[in-house]
């Protein structure tokens, strides 16, 4: 919309500068829309202060996790509450005597199974 107004004041400018327009001059028209460009500027440093912002905050998080890692591996090697304690469960973490061995056997075929029963 800016470049629309710069049109405006770009052609008035040049072709009929001394003419009002809807009982307005040229700086009339400057002044009264100024305010759009103002809030545009303001938008666009807000835009890039919330990029900056966000590139912050990303960072923190990768610190943050990183020393979170480091808490739940010293919990999980302190003596007195480790990988079974209600302090690592309370962490998130699923405590050592509660996990699945991750096993999974194969179901074994059977001459029953395999369609070769009775088969001579």
């Amino acid at each position: 919309m800016s470049l629309r107004r710069e049109q405006f004041i770009s052609a008035w400018r040049e072709h009929a500068p001394e003419a009002t327009f809807a009982n307005r001059s040229l700086a009339q028209f400057e002044a009264e829309t100024a305010e759009a460009v103002e809030v545009r500027e303001r938008i666009k440093t807000a835009q890039t202060r919330l990029a900056g912002l966000i590139g912050e905050r990303r960072n923190a998080d990768l610190a943050m996790n990183d020393l979170m890692i480091l808490i739940a591996h010293a919990v999980r090697g302190a003596p007195e509450h480790g990988e079974n304690s209600a302090l690592y469960r309370a962490l998130g973490f699923i405590p050592k005597n509660e996990r699945r061995s991750g096993l999974k056997r194969a179901p074994q075929n059977t001459p029953e199974s395999n369609g070769d029963a009775g088969t001579v």
